[in-house]
């Protein structure tokens, strides 16, 4: 299976991160020794299932160094145009697969143990979308102090994880993803996208794991399966400072005890 990696993005003066990345991408911020992009390509080429890593948003290596070498394409102003550029690459070049593992670049805790992880869970992918949560109960025993922020659903607090397994036929949905990338952040958008019914239930915390499937089904067309991922090093990423900071701790204290 082949692995798009989502690694643009360049904060600006006024993003909180802007502190430690001054200017530069955040693929490029160092973690332990590595910059944050090399220990996310490091855990994919480990996997015993990952062949071409595609990664999308810097266009050359900018000085790091890869297991293997790996694909490079341009930033393409936008989280959903990177992703769909990475399945149309690889659709394009690879016209028999069907499926690709796509994870953002700022997840350096990710290791090849993880992605094998979710695809030998996912098998025989059957489904054309498979994302992931983690829970609060997960992420929290995991990272006590992580201050993530939860959905609540039915009996169920949630946070996105950041890999997942998506159809390369996902990138017909351009114009829905993009639309629903906009609407994240404002509930009437969002009511236009998923219906007024499903804000609602998100509303008064009635919606289900298996909602959520329905609802993702109905919109793109392709059946969605959702995985609660046992691993909370998938949604712990690296968008404000203070978890760079926890990251960082991470990675030294797992040096220093060799795992």
């Amino acid at each position: 299976m082949d692995c798009v990696i989502i690694a643009g993005g360049l904060p600006e003066p006024e993003d909180p991160i802007y502190q430690y990345t001054q200017g530069k991408p955040k693929a490029l911020l160092d973690m332990h020794g590595r910059t944050m992009l090399e220990r996310v390509v490091d855990a994919v080429q480990s996997s015993h299932h990952i062949t071409d890593v595609v990664i999308v948003g810097l266009g050359e290596d900018m000085g790091m160094t890869f297991k293997r070498p790996v694909i490079h394409l341009p930033d393409h102003g936008s989280l959903v145009n990177n992703g769909v550029a990475g399945l149309n690459w690889v659709s394009q070049n690879k016209p028999e697969t069907t499926h690709i593992f796509g994870a953002t670049g700022d997840i350096p805790l990710l290791t090849g143990i993880m992605v094998d992880y979710l695809i030998e869970t996912c098998r025989p992918f059957d489904y054309g979308v498979y994302y992931n949560f983690v829970t609060r109960e997960v992420m929290e025993k995991r990272f006590p102090h992580s201050s993530r922020t939860y959905v609540k659903l039915k009996g169920l607090e949630i946070a996105g994880g950041d890999v997942g397994i998506v159809s390369t036929q996902l990138a017909k949905e351009k114009e829905l993803l993009e639309t629903l990338s906009n609407a994240r952040k404002h509930a009437w958008k969002i009511a236009r996208v998923v219906g007024l019914r499903m804000l609602l239930k998100l509303l008064f915390r009635q919606v289900t794991v298996q909602d959520i499937e329905v609802t993702a089904q109905r919109l793109t067309g392709l059946p969605v399966k959702i995985v609660l991922n046992s691993f909370a090093e998938v949604g712990m990423d690296a968008d404000k400072p203070y978890q760079v900071d926890l990251l960082r701790e991470e990675l030294a204290k797992a040096e220093a005890t060799g795992d």
